[in-house]
């Protein structure tokens, strides 16, 4: 499928929904911001052995269409806007057949370009080993993200119960 389609996706997905619904889902997306932060703050030694042990290495050699998901960049574009020329400047670069290093690194080489709440579900819940002492707030983060994905589905859903009657009534 790949990123820009799914970037695509997100943003012509933000852009049908109405305000009510923009302002249930964002709800969510504060919760999992506020997920993130906590996952990061008692993981802190865990993500600085990423950092000085292995420099990062789950985001290299990697295929990152099968990492971040289009609910991952409709829950980054609504809850960071200003992401958008950032993110489809690193989607020009994309390569769809061949990939070594996230496109999503700064300067090809880190820190990441998403800020440390509003990382894509399995790049904050991933290491390289099962990591118990942070189990609860994994299982808690990704809840919230399950919690997203179906508000949204719901309203992707009344939308097109929308467009199905809106037809029927001109025909």
């Amino acid at each position: 499928m790949g990123l820009k389609y799914k970037f695509n996706q997100a943003k012509k997905i933000l852009n049908a929904l109405d305000p009510e619904a923009l302002m249930n889902i964002r709800k969510i997306g504060r919760d999992i911001q506020r997920a993130e932060e906590k996952l990061t703050q008692k993981g802190k030694k865990l993500f600085l052995k990423c950092k000085t042990e292995c420099h990062g290495l789950c985001c290299r050699n990697l295929q990152p269409d099968s990492i971040i998901s289009l609910y991952d960049f409709l829950f980054i574009l609504l809850m960071n806007p200003e992401l958008h020329t950032a993110i489809a400047k690193c989607l020009e670069n994309e390569n769809i057949f061949y990939t070594s290093d996230c496109i999503f690194l700064k300067d090809g080489k880190g820190p990441c370009i998403f800020p440390p709440d509003s990382m894509p579900e399995i790049c904050i819940t991933s290491f390289c080993g099962y990591e118990y002492s942070i189990e609860k707030e994994i299982n808690h983060l990704k809840r919230k993200f399950i919690k997203f994905i179906w508000l949204i589905f719901l309203h992707k859903q009344g939308m097109l119960k929308n467009k199905v009657v809106r037809w029927f009534k001109r025909n």
